[in-house]
């Protein structure tokens, strides 16, 4: 007869059940590339279930590469580990707004837009901080921090990573030491590797970033920079409360560090503590992006600085790295902010963040830490097991989740990782994707008991 795959008890679909054997049995060797499955029809019968609960497996199998068919041969293993997970949630984008077309908007946005603007404007060099329409559009999706800016302390910028780009370039030298978070956002990472700039942890309490330990480490390094991600903190989904955010605000003041306020999510709450760039107008680069709020399509981010000088050094920093924000992606995000549509997208985008919120709290064991209507969850780890040997357990269920080694900025850190709920394309997927989690999470020690 060849393989039969056991199948585990529980409440998971039994299509599923049948591709997690079968992926059980060629990572443990009991199938090798190149066997032989038993015909869907025979081992239906076998397993004593209806053929097309054996065909859907056999099709999420194909998906995830464990298989393939030849006509007139029959089904074999294929070599090598799936090319892709199956269900993403590892990438925080956020979900289809709900009710709303998206990818039509976009499209009727753009032909409006060459239909109004001048095509040979839209596809020139526009080096800079902006024009004055876009940077003034600018500060009034900034006026959601504080009041609204003048517009030469805006910059518009391709996506909020060039934007920090451009800070770290503009108000750091090689070397320096820039202070966040033990757990932050991989990106900062990446640039102050790339920058040959040094980052150092501060550590946390419940109430986030502790000003007694940014004193100490920002002495102790000589910082010049303070970056904060203080609302619905990637990767850790929590929401630095104002306290906190004014006994930091003196601490920098103190210190005489810049501070880098990094607030893509703001505008998923519907009230958010006060940000930086009101409580230290005069230290704060203040950076919001719209890809978090409406779509990565749109790469523009929007950044205000401490005073006009400051803005026109991003600005030259701008010119020397990424040039410009893309002309005709900016003009269709400053025609939304315009009509008002960036704000209804946003308004849906949150409404589906809510729902996935609440998919994920009927379906995951108790401990996640999460907002209403964040794009992510964060889930502390208590066993041994260390996040990164979880996340290749879930890899080879299909599963793309991100362990806390990828926020890491030194070697002591929280155990735990990060769920992104904004990247299956639908509600059914996503549900399908967590109680896949659930049931890995089921037999790990300790998971059903997280320290939170």
């Amino acid at each position: 007869m060849g393989w039969l795959p056991v199948l585990e008890a529980g409440p998971r679909p039994v299509y599923l059940k049948i591709v997690d054997a079968l992926e059980d049995a060629r990572s443990g060797g009991r199938l090798q590339p190149g066997d032989r499955l038993p015909p869907q029809r025979e081992l239906a019968r076998l397993l004593g279930v209806d053929l097309t609960t054996v065909t859907r497996a056999f099709s999420e199998a194909r998906r995830r590469n464990l298989i393939d068919a030849t006509a007139g041969r029959g089904t074999f293993v294929t070599p090598g580990e799936p090319e892709e997970p199956v269900l993403d949630l590892s990438m925080n984008i956020p979900p289809a707004p709900a009710g709303l077309n998206l990818p039509a908007l976009i499209r009727t946005g753009i032909e409006g837009l060459l239909k109004r603007s001048s095509a040979e404007a839209l596809l020139s060099y526009h080096p800079g901080p902006g024009s004055g329409a876009e940077r003034a559009a600018g500060s009034s999706w900034l006026a959601a921090a504080g009041d609204r800016l003048p517009v030469d302390r805006v910059i518009v910028g391709s996506g909020a990573q060039a934007l920090l780009t451009a800070v770290v370039l503009a108000e750091t030298r090689e070397g320096d030491t820039i202070v966040a978070d033990a757990l932050t956002y991989p990106g900062l990472i990446t640039l102050a590797g790339t920058t040959r700039r040094k980052l150092a942890a501060v550590a946390n309490d419940s109430d986030g970033m502790r000003p007694d330990d940014l004193e100490e480490t920002a002495r102790r390094h000589g910082a010049r920079i303070l970056y904060l991600n203080p609302t619905l903190q990637n990767p850790t989904a929590s929401v630095m409360a104002e306290s906190r955010r004014r006994e930091l605000a003196r601490m920098a003041d103190k210190l005489g560090l810049i501070i880098v306020e990094d607030d893509p999510y703001r505008r998923l709450l519907a009230t958010p503590p006060p940000a930086f760039l009101t409580l230290a107008p005069e230290r704060t680069f203040h950076v919001a992006t719209l890809a978090k709020c409406i779509s990565p399509f749109l790469r523009t981010a929007f950044l205000a600085a401490p005073d006009p000088q400051a803005a026109e050094r991003i600005a030259a920093a701008i010119r020397g790295t990424t040039m410009m924000a893309p002309p005709l992606m900016t003009g269709l995000a400053c025609e939304w902010l315009r009509s008002g549509l960036a704000g209804e997208i946003t308004a849906a985008v949150r409404a589906e963040a809510q729902a996935r919120q609440e998919i994920a709290r009927n379906i995951l064991p108790k401990g996640f830490a999460a907002s209403e209507a964040s794009l992510h969850l964060w889930y502390p780890l208590e066993s041994r097991l260390r996040s990164g040997e979880l996340a290749d357990i879930a890899r080879r269920r299909g599963l793309a989740i991100s362990p806390a080694e990828e926020f890491a900025v030194g070697p002591d850190f929280a155990n735990g990782f990060r769920l992104a709920l904004g990247a299956t394309p639908n509600r059914d997927r996503l549900t399908e994707g967590l109680e896949s989690l659930a049931s890995i999470l089921s037999g790990v020690p300790g998971s059903s008991r997280p320290k939170v």
